[in-house]
């Protein structure tokens, strides 16, 4: 069981997209471009995932934020609400993060992985706009000094 202060940031973490398993498997591995409707049924598990995990009652404040915040961006042009800068949980700021990190880091049906460093080149670019501008240096710092290929996901 996680513990301690952070719990809540790591539960958030860990259970972040658990609103995708209520989505279809063909969605979620498309190799092309999403029509605008599929697009919008991917957004949709933001809110799922919110859904499911309000009923886990053992669950942190901060788990539930995340979950509802890693989509938002620091320039409001997010989902699912529009949030920006402070609207936006530290939690969901975190779990931005390392979820875009590991996105840009893992193959995907539709894209090849991207070295560590092509993924914190982008992440700091998005600093101000997708991230947090104070939290995203110190990301990539915490990534590119803990080791040479960083890492930031979950065991597989």
């Amino acid at each position: 069981m996680v513990a301690g202060p952070d719990a809540g940031v790591a539960l958030g973490a860990l259970l972040h997209d658990i609103g995708k398993l209520t989505l279809p498997g063909t969605l979620l591995t498309k190799p092309g471009q999403l029509a605008p409707s599929e697009r919008a049924l991917l957004r949709s598990h933001v809110e799922r995932g919110l859904s499911l995990a309000t009923g886990l009652e053992f669950l942190p404040d901060a788990a539930l934020q995340g979950i509802r915040d890693h989509h938002e961006r620091w320039d409001g042009h997010g989902y699912p609400a529009g949030r920006v800068a402070g609207e936006i949980s530290v939690a969901g700021r975190i779990i931005a993060l390392c979820d875009v990190y590991d996105a840009l880091t893992s193959a995907r049906p539709y894209k090849a992985a991207w070295t560590a460093q092509e993924a914190l080149a982008k992440i700091s670019a998005g600093a101000g706009r997708h991230f947090d501008p104070v939290l995203t240096p110190v990301f990539v710092s915490l990534l590119q000094h803990q080791n040479p290929q960083p890492e930031c996901r979950a065991p597989r």
